[in-house]
Parts: structure tokens; C-alpha cells; sequence
């Protein structure tokens, strides 16, 4: 799961080429076949908050991540996952709850130093110290002990992971947990060297040079604030023959029109496009229009401010908002509307094949005639006639234009309910949220998994990402039994996690809003440049044919 930057990278693709193929054939054009300098120049909506493994937890981050490090498996064009810093395959115990893992010979960090088993070792134990205050360990809680280690409860060198040699890795798991080797391709579990890390203290991670890399390329030029960053090709990287680009830019870009333009005069390859400039360039031979598994939606402080503790209000709210509208007239890149949390195209029924969404239905939808009465309602209710609420949102063009019209068609709908908008840089929204600061928050989550919980999950009580403090006892015991004691009964799980967001839902406990989609216009030259749903692009399998 990652915390979503509405806008970001543009990094998945569907409809003009199928996941697997943008722009090129399934097969990965490596390096072997030229030697020439090959430069790939994109556009990104935010900046990049952080290059810690641990701190990682928005799209930005990861996507990085991706490029610069690498773990014991890494996923190839078609979503498989296959050995990357692993030697083969691992032996699995008959039980399914050991994994021992052998790694390639001569692995190198980007300084020259050394890999080894005892880096994994380190850097898994760094994430589920409860000292990091890592927001993403909970993907570590399929590892023995991991849960009870978050929880305080247990010693960090309890974690079920031990490098039995330099070469060698044994890790042990909770449960059987399927699809395992896909779920360690994500960045949180990569390594880490432990010397490196000490001696950078709280500065690892927040500069390109307060970084060891391993993975295809080297961050360069980052500073930790600034607009642009730099991937350079990693010669020390153990297969670096098959990697073809030898520099990746990163410009951070929040104007369309100035992208577009940077892009028409081939000074960038990649450009995402919004509203008019999507409906513009739609039969371009190079415009995509990807949905993705980013759940876009409103959260709400159901602690701090009175008013949003009352439900009346809160269902007003959502009915207030036009989702169709929205999407079709102020967006207009290809998101759809979204009457629930859980994506569409994420998870089938076990049993009938029916999507999620389509099983779920749609709560709350648009109705101003309900909306004004609801909020009628909630003005007896709470004893006023006004209320004040500040919306925080991303400083980007769409993302301002989302919150303006949100603001506008509330104010409209519900006489009486004032908002104020604070658009902040994306690094700073993550932390607002994080917080708690904010009455409304623009948010938004994207699945990194092919599973229910990878969102149900971000509302439990305890939950490091629900800033707004949601809070339901049934809903907490159903989806805490869908990632525990049901997790291996898929029916059971199913109808958990239906019964589960509807609790959410009914309580207007988040507003939903979009399914997020992504126009852009990726250059013919740029080859392979693989996107999905729910992983973020390898731009080791990308080349440039002229």
C-alpha cells in the first residue's frame, strides 16, 4: 500500500497498450544490444520526500526505491516474481513456514563494500524496531514475531529472519502466506548495510549522497528538497550488462501546460495530462490513459472537531459531491467515480468471479436534495447554523482543482458550511495526515497487492494512516479476522470484507470519490517501459531505439 500522490509519477498504463508492453514487446531489450548512451527524461507531480526504505510510504518514495535498490526478488514484465539478489529459488520447509534463501556471489553495494545475508538481516529487523517508527512495517507482519515486536511486546532480534552465513538467509514466517516471493519484492524489504546506516544516524536517506544503492541505478543531485533528482546506471550492480539506459532525469513538473510543452519540445519523454489537455490529445499515437488501483477519497477528523463527529454532517458532505461530475468534468483524464473504498479490477469473488466493486455497490452517493436535508438535520443536532472546515490537499494543478471544486459544490449544496483550502507541498500533506492535522484531507491509497485489506486495513482503530482517527469495534473484529484467522478461508474473507466496508461506508466514516486514472503521452522511442496497476515501473528493463 502506498499513501497516493493523486498526480505522480505516471507510472501504469491501460488501454492504448496492455500492461506488459507499453510501447514495446513483452521481451526485455537489455544493454547487450547497444553501447551507446542511452538518456530517459521524465516528469513527476511531487518531490521526493525521503530515499529511507524504512520512512518510505507514498508512491513518490517507492517508485524511487525501485530504481535504486533491490531485495531478494525482484517482479518481471509480466508481474512474476523472479530471483534478483536470491541464487534460485529458495527451499520452502514441508510446513511452508521456512524460507531459506541462497544469494548471488559477489553482490556489491554502490560504494563497493560488500552485500551480504546479514544486510537483509539488519534492515528487515530496522523496519519492525518500534525506534524507526516505520508507517509501512505492517507489510512485515507475515514474519514470526514481527506483530508482537510493533506492539512492544517482544525483542527486535526475535524477528524471524537470520542470516546463517554471509551467503546464506533463513526466514520464518506467522503463517503460509501466498504469493510470499511477490510480496518481498517491494522496497521495504530490501537491504540495508547496518555500518552505513549507524553513521549517517538521522540523516540516512534524505539526500542522494546519505545513501548506499544496490539496486540498477544510483540516486544522484537529490538534496532532500529539491525539484529534480537524477538515476545514474550502477556498475556495480550484479546484472548490469542487461541494463540499458545509462541516466534517468526526474524533473518535478505541476503545471501541465509547462510539461506539455517540455514534452513537445523533446526536452522530456514522459508527460501526464489533465482535463482539457487529455480530451485534446486522446487520439495521439502516444497518449495512454491507465486506471490504476488508487483510491481516491476524502478523510475526516472524526476526534478533534466536533461538527465531523456528527454523522448527519458527514453524510451531507458526501452527498453533496458529484462524483460523475468530478471526474468527467474537472479531472477528465480517464478516472471513473467510486462509490466505495476497494478498487475496482483488485479482487474477485472466490467463488462467482465477481468483482469487488461490482459485489460492494456504491454508498453515498450524489443527492443535494438528501444532502441539504442531512445537513439540516445536523444543524439541529450540533445547535449551529454554520461550520468551518479546512480542507488540506496537494499543491499540484489537478489536485487544486479538485479541492476548488469540492469546495465550491459543498458551499453551494450546503448553505451554510464554509471551506477554507490548504494546498501544501505533497511531503507536507503525508505528514499532516499523518498527524491529524486537518478537518477534511484529500487523500488517497494505492494497492501494491491483489487484496482487499491492502485498504480496508488503513481504517482500523490502531492504524498508523487513519489520521482521522476512524474508529468501529465490528470493524476492527472483521477485517482484523480477514488478515488473521480467516485469511487461508477465502469465503470467509470475501464476505468479511463486504460486510466490513459497508460498516465503513454507512458510518461515512471517509468519503470516496475516484478511481484514479492517468493520462500521458510516453514517447515511441522509450521502449518497455512496463506499468500495471499496483507496482511501480522497473526502469531496468526500459531502453531508447531511435
Amino acid at each position: 500500500m502506498k499513501k497516493a500522490t493523486f498526480f505522480a509519477a505516471a507510472l501504469f498504463i491501460l488501454g492504448g497498450c496492455t500492461a506488459g508492453e507499453a510501447n514495446g514487446e513483452d521481451s526485455v531489450s537489455g544493454a547487450g544490444e547497444t553501447n551507446s548512451e542511452q538518456t530517459l527524461h521524465l516528469s513527476v507531480k511531487s518531490e521526493l520526500p525521503t530515499i529511507d526504505p524504512a520512512l518510505s510510504q507514498d508512491t513518490i518514495s517507492f517508485t524511487a526505491l525501485n530504481q535504486v535498490m533491490e531485495g531478494l526478488y525482484r517482479l518481471d514484465t509480466q508481474e512474476n516474481p523472479i530471483p534478483a539478489l536470491a541464487e534460485g529459488e529458495p527451499k520452502i520447509s514441508e510446513d511452508q513456514l521456512t524460507y531459506t534463501f541462497t544469494l548471488k556471489p559477489e553482490l556489491k553495494w554502490s560504494d563497493g563494500s560488500e552485500l551480504t545475508a546479514h544486510d537483509f538481516e539488519f534492515g528487515w529487523k530496522r523496519i519492525v524496531d518500534p525506534a524507526t517508527a516505520a508507517n509501512y512495517s505492517f507489510v512485515m507482519t507475515d514474519i514470526k514475531n514481527a506483530s508482537t515486536i510493533l506492539a512492544g511486546e517482544a525483542e527486535v532480534d526475535s524477528l524471524g529472519i537470520e542470516a546463517l552465513s554471509d551467503s546464506e538467509l533463513e526466514i520464518t514466517l506467522e503463517k503460509p502466506v501466498e504469493n510470499f516471493l511477490k510480496l518481498i519484492t517491494k522496497p521495504t524489504f530490501s537491504p540495508q548495510k547496518e555500518t552505513f546506516v549507524t553513521a549517517e544516524g538521522s540523516g540516512f536517506g534524505t539526500s542522494s549522497d546519505s545513501a548506499l544503492y544496490n539496486g540498477p541505478f544510483i540516486l544522484k543531485d537529490w538534496d532532500g528538497t529539491g525539484l529534480s533528482w537524477t538515476y545514474e546506471k550502477n556498475d556495480r550492480y550484479w546484472d548490469q550488462e542487461n541494463v540499458a539506459l545509462t541516466t534517468v532525469t526526474n524533473q518535478v513538473i505541476k503545471e501541465t501546460s509547462t510539461g506539455l510543452n517540455l514534452y513537445n519540445n523533446g526536452q522530456i519523454d514522459l508527460v501526464t495530462l489533465t482535463g482539457e489537455f487529455a480530451q485534446q490529445y486522446n487520439q495521439d499515437p502516444e497518449f495512454m490513459a491507465p486506471l490504476t488501483a488508487k483510491s481516491v477519497y476524502l478523510e475526516l477528523d472524526h476526534v478533534n472537531n466536533p461538527a465531523l463527529k456528527n454523522k448527519s454532517l458527514r453524510e451531507a458532505l458526501a452527498s453533496a459531491i458529484s462524483r460523475e461530475e468530478l471526474t468527467e468534468s474537472i479531472i477528465a483524464n480517464g478516472s471513473k467515480p467510486i462509490g466505495g473504498l476497494v478498487t475496482s479490477g483488485l479482487v474477485e469473488d472466490p467463488q462467482t468471479g465477481e468483482d469487488f466493486r461490482e459485489t460492494a455497490g456504491s454508498y453515498l452517493d450524489y443527492d443535494p436534495e438528501t444532502a441539504a436535508q442531512l445537513w439540516e438535520t445536523a444543524q439541529q443536532e450540533l445547535g449551529v447554523s454554520t461550520v468551518e472546515l479546512q480542507l488540506v490537499a496537494d499543491d499540484d494543478e489537478v489536485t487544486k482543482k479538485v479541492s476548488q471544486y469540492l469546495q465550491n459544490t459543498i458551499e453551494e449544496n450546503l448553505a451554510g458550511v464554509k471551506i477554507t483550502i490548504k494546498s501544501v507541498p505533497f511531503k507536507n500533506r503525508i505528514e499532516l495526515g499523518d498527524n491529524g492535522d486537518f478537518d477534511l484531507l484529500l487523500s488517497g491509497w494505492g494497492a501494491d497487492t491483489n487484496d482487499t485489506n491492502n485498504f480496508l486495513s488503513l481504517f482500523l482503530s490502531g492504524s498508523v494512516f487513519n489520521g482521522g482517527k476512524y474508529s468501529n469495534e465490528d470493524y476492527d473484529a472483521l477485517v482484523e479476522a480477514s488478515m488473521g484467522e480467516d485469511s487461508g478461508d477465502p469465503a470467509k474473507k470475501w464476505a468479511n470484507d463486504l460486510a466490513a466496508e459497508k460498516i465503513l461506508l454507512e458510518d461515512a466514516g471517509i468519503i470516496p470519490l475516484y478511481q484514479q486514472a492517468q493520462a500521458m503521452l510516453l514517447r515511441s522511442s522509450v521502449k518497455n517501459y512496463h506499468m500495471s496497476q499496483i507496482n511501480s515501473v522497473n526502469l531496468k528493463y526500459v531502453s531508447i531505439e531511435e
